[in-house]
C-alpha cells in the first residue's frame, strides 16, 4: 500500500471513530455503568415508547413465595412482603387501578397461594381483559433456579430436582411467561425480578447468584415485534445474589424499589422516571447491604430496557394517592371477619317490574375472565366462572343470594365472601364490590339477551 492510499485509509477510520463518539454521547443513548456483556439501562430508538399506557390500561400480576411445599426448599422470610408492599405502591403513586393488580402470596388465603396452576392461569387470563395498547407488569419474589440452560421461577408446589423434564411440570419456565405474554398480545410490559436469593435447595445462608443465561430467558425480540417495549429489573447484577433485609422483613431490593415509587427517585418535577429510579436502586441498595451486612455482601440492581426512554419515561409520582375508587387494603392485617354482608342495603318492598328474577348477566374480572351471574327466584344467584384446572377449563357454579331494593342491588357470593353492592340502569348495572380480605374494586354487568 503506498503512502497515499495509507492517507485516505487513515482519515476513512478517524472519520467513523467521530461517528461512533458521537452516537456513544448522544443523549439518546444511555448506559447504566458497571455491567457486562453490555447490560444495563439502554434507550437506542428516536421512536422510543415516552409514556406508559393511560391509567385504565395498566395491569399487574404480584407474586411473592416465602413458603414451599417441597421441604428441600429452603423457606424465605420477605417475599410475601415485598409482593403486597410492591402492589399497594402501584396502586397508590403508580395510577395502577386496585381492580386491575392481582396479589398471589404465601400469606394470602388459599385462592391466592402462589401456586404454578394459579400463576398461570391469571396469566391466561390476562388475555380477556389487557388491551393491545396496554401494560403489563410481572413481578416475582422467591426461588428461581437455572437447569440446562434454562430459567425457572419456583411456584409454592414446585418439585425441585436436576430433572429438566420434572421442572417444566412443577415449575413455571420463563419461556411459559413469555408464550402467554405473546398469546396476550399486550404491546408494553415490565418484569420485575427477585429470584435470587438464598440457595433454594442448600443452606440458606448459601448463595444462589445471577447466571448470564438465566437473564437471557426475560428478553424479547423487539425486531420480531414480540411487544413494542420491555423494562426488566433485576434485583441483582450477574454474579451475586440478593439478600433479605431481615429487620423489615423484605427483600433490601423490593424495599428501595417501594420507597423509589412512593418519591425517592423522585425529580424535580415529582416524578419518577424509570432512569431515575434505576439509578436510585443502583445507589441505594448496594449501599444499605454493605452497610447492614458488611464487607463481601455485594447487590447491585441493574435493568435491561429496550423500546422506552428511560430518562423521560414517568413511572410513577411523588405524593399521589388513591382516589376513592382505588383505594386498597391487601394487608392481611386490616381484614374484617364482619360476614353479615347486608347492612349496607336497606330492603325494601320490589317493584315488580325492575325484578332481576329469571334473568342473566355477564362481567369480566382480570383475575379469572369472563362470568355469569344468573337471577333466580326466593333472592338466590348462580355465580359461574371458568376454571382451568389439569389444562382443561371448565365452568365451576358458586351459589349466593340478592337483594333489590328499586334501581339497587346488592349480590352476596359465596358464604359472604364477596359483597358486590351497586345500581340498575337498563341493562347495565354497576357498582363496587368488595371481599373479606379487605380488597375493594368495581364492577360492571351487562343483561344477556
Amino acid at each position: 500500500m503506498d503512502y497515499r492510499s495509507s492517507l485516505v485509509l487513515l482519515r476513512i477510520t478517524y472519520a467513523v471513530t467521530a461517528i461512533l463518539l458521537v452516537i456513544l454521547i448522544s443523549p439518546a443513548t444511555i448506559i447504566t455503568q458497571g455491567q457486562k456483556n453490555d447490560r444495563g439501562l439502554k434507550v437506542q430508538s428516536a421512536d422510543s415508547v415516552t409514556v406508559l399506557p393511560a391509567k385504565g390500561k395498566r395491569y399487574a400480576l404480584i407474586v411473592g413465595v416465602d413458603r414451599y411445599a417441597d421441604t428441600q426448599i429452603t423457606t424465605l422470610g420477605g417475599a410475601s412482603n415485598d409482593a403486597r408492599t410492591l402492589a399497594n405502591a402501584l396502586i397508590q403513586y403508580a395510577a395502577f387501578p386496585s381492580e386491575q393488580v392481582t396479589l398471589l402470596a404465601s400469606d394470602q388465603p388459599a385462592e391466592r397461594q402462589p401456586t404454578r396452576g394459579n400463576i398461570l392461569r391469571r396469566l391466561s387470563n390476562m388475555a380477556a381483559v389487557v388491551p393491545p395498547d396496554g401494560l403489563l407488569l410481572i413481578s416475582f419474589a422467591g426461588h428461581g433456579i437455572e437447569r440446562g440452560g434454562q430459567a425457572f421461577l419456583l411456584p409454592s408446589d414446585s418439585q425441585v430436582s436436576n430433572d429438566v423434564d420434572l421442572l417444566e411440570q412443577t415449575a413455571i419456565n420463563v419461556s411459559q411467561v413469555k408464550d402467554k405474554i405473546r398469546k396476550i398480545g399486550v404491546r408494553q410490559v415490565v418484569m420485575i425480578l427477585d429470584a435470587c436469593r438464598n440457595d433454594p435447595v442448600g443452606r440458606a445462608s448459601a448463595d444462589n447468584p445471577l447466571t448470564a443465561a438465566y437473564t437471557r430467558g426475560f428478553n424479547f425480540d423487539l425486531r420480531n415485534r414480540e411487544v413494542q417495549a420491555f423494562a426488566t429489573l433485576y434485583a441483582t447484577e450477574v454474579g451475586h445474589r440478593a439478600y433479605e433485609y431481615k429487620e423489615k422483613k423484605q427483600g433490601y431490593f423490593t424495599w428501595v424499589l417501594v420507597e423509589g415509587l412512593k418519591g425517592g427517585a423522585a425529580n424535580e418535577k415529582g416524578e419518577v422516571t424509570l432512569a431515575g429510579l434505576v439509578k436510585y436502586l443502583q445507589e441505594r441498595v448496594p449501599k444499605r447491604v454493605l452497610q447492614d451486612l458488611g464487607p463481601g455482601k455485594d447487590q447491585k440492581p441493574f435493568a435491561v430496557v429496550e423500546g422506552y426512554r428511560a430518562d423521560e419515561l414517568v413511572i410513577s409520582i411523588r405524593g399521589a394517592k388513591p382516589g376513592p375508587e382505588e383505594t386498597t387494603t391487601t394487608d392481611r392485617s386490616t381484614q374484617t371477619t364482619d360476614n353479615t354482608g347486608d347492612t349496607a342495603v336497606e330492603v325494601k318492598t320490589r317493584d315488580a317490574s325492575l325484578s332481576l328474577a329469571g334473568t342473566t348477566w355477564t362481567g369480566n374480572n382480570p383475575e379469572a375472565g369472563e362470568y355469569t351471574i344468573e337471577f333466580l327466584q326466593e333472592g338466590q344467584i348462580h355465580y359461574i366462572i371458568n376454571v382451568l384446572q389439569n389444562g382443561v377449563t371448565s365452568p365451576r357454579t358458586v351459589k349466593g343470594s340478592w337483594k333489590q331494593s328499586g334501581n339497587s342491588i346488592q349480590i352476596v357470593i359465596g358464604n359472604s365472601y364477596s359483597v358486590l353492592q351497586g345500581t340498575i340502569d337498563g341493562s347495565m348495572m354497576k357498582g363496587e364490590g368488595s371481599n373479606q380480605e379487605g380488597a375493594t374494586w368495581k364492577w360492571t354487568l351487562f343483561k344477556k339477551e
